[in-house]
């Protein structure tokens, strides 16, 4: 009967943050006392989907933030609840919590562990205190590996651990301490991202932090160093920005960037379902009082057409490690692949970048590729990959 259904991934937003990071331009608020109120709400909008039941088989479950980890271990059994009465969910499913080190205790854990929780993603971003004060992060390093070993204790064992670099003042010295720090605790997985600094936070409306962060050259050169760094200790990169050990990747991600479907819940969260985007606004009161009342909490509604959805899985696809599978690509969208693209990607598989010893492009047994080279230059080089207009 499973066969028959159509996959999905589902997204939960929890927008709560004990206070907002320096660098952080996701949708959270502040107001704690409100999170009974959310979560009634949140079970109302994940409810209205009932009659999808009988369509959809839920693969996998991410609750993100914001800070998941200020709700307590009965209210997130309440939201994941919520989930299975109102969708068939797989036995095997993937069901990924984010959480700060600073709010984590032991009945929290076992809390969520018990509410079905089988994957963690705890954000460190740094192992040096400095760093992390910098951030304006609530936690210490110490605080951090206390949470890790009591995750372990409760029976998590499958945990991400999500790290930054190209941060203000950071040197290679200091982000090799980090990296040698996390993979000594051999977590499953690990989430390496660089530093964007948006106009509108406090880091970008700050100079003096503006001036620290390391220039193009070097943050290339940390990426670069890091990738060869995690590889050696077992940590094989799959995507521009994770890596992990064998059989322990993200599986909703990845659903993500093969293009498969998902449902977000909650302000600010996305959605890509029954062939459209659409978005919810980032509105807290209007979410509380008109949980089921999409219109009203609609802030993009865009049918996606075919060329939208071929362009949206090169993009996503060229973000993988293995990159595009041409025969796949063929199968779902009735073109050929190297008959659209091959003259736009060539000059990447001959010219390397001056200094390089490598294209920016590997053409594969199944199709193509970034090459580590290229990933650095991915937003750019996809631009023109998948511009149509003549230059």
């Amino acid at each position: 009967m499973d066969k028959k259904l159509e996959k999905l991934g589902i997204y939960i937003h929890i927008p709560f943050c004990v206070k907002k990071c320096a660098y952080c331009d996701f949708y959270s608020i502040c107001d704690l006392s409100q999170i009974d109120a959310y979560v009634k709400a949140l079970i109302e909008q994940i409810k209205s989907y009932r009659s999808e039941r009988k369509h959809y088989l839920v693969e996998t479950i991410y609750i993100g933030g914001g800070t998941p980890s200020l709700l307590s271990g009965a209210q997130m059994c309440e939201i994941i609840r919520a989930v299975y009465k109102t969708f068939k969910v797989s036995d095997d499913a993937e069901i990924t919590m984010e959480a700060n080190p600073g709010t984590l205790d032991t009945e929290k854990l076992a809390g969520y562990h018990n509410a079905g929780i089988n994957r963690l993603s705890i954000g460190l971003q740094s192992a040096d205190n400095a760093e992390l004060a910098m951030l304006s992060r609530i936690h210490t390093k110490e605080d951090f590996e206390s949470s890790f070993y009591l995750a372990r204790l409760e029976g998590f064992e499958n945990i991400n651990i999500d790290l930054m670099y190209a941060l203000p003042g950071q040197t290679r010295e200091t982000l090799f301490r980090t990296i040698e720090y996390v993979t000594s605790l051999e977590p499953e997985h690990i989430s390496f991202y660089g530093l964007t600094v948006e106009p509108e936070t406090p880091f970008g409306q700050n100079p003096e932090l503006l001036q620290k962060i390391p220039d193009d050259e070097t943050q290339n050169a940390l990426y670069l160093d890091a990738i060869e760094k995690l590889e050696h200790c077992g940590f094989l990169q799959y995507e521009v920005s994770n890596f992990a050990k064998p059989g322990f990747e993200c599986k909703h991600n990845l659903n993500f960037w093969h293009g498969k479907e998902y449902l977000g819940f909650g302000p600010a969260a996305h959605s890509i379902f029954k062939g459209v985007h659409f978005s919810y606004a980032k509105e807290f009161l209007n979410f509380i009082a008109f949980p089921t009342d999409k219109d009203t909490l609609y802030q993009e509604f865009e049918k996606l057409d075919d060329d939208a959805l071929e362009k949206q899985y090169v993009m996503l696809g060229f973000r993988l490690k293995g990159g595009i599978d041409v025969k796949e690509y063929n199968k779902r969208f009735g073109k050929d692949f190297d008959e659209i693209y091959f003259e736009r990607i060539k000059p990447f598989l001959d010219r390397n970048a001056p200094e390089a010893d490598e294209p920016y492009i590997i053409k594969t047994k199944t199709g193509y590729r970034f090459s580590r080279k290229g990933f650095l230059l991915s937003n750019e080089l996809l631009r023109k990959i998948l511009d149509d207009e003549e230059e």
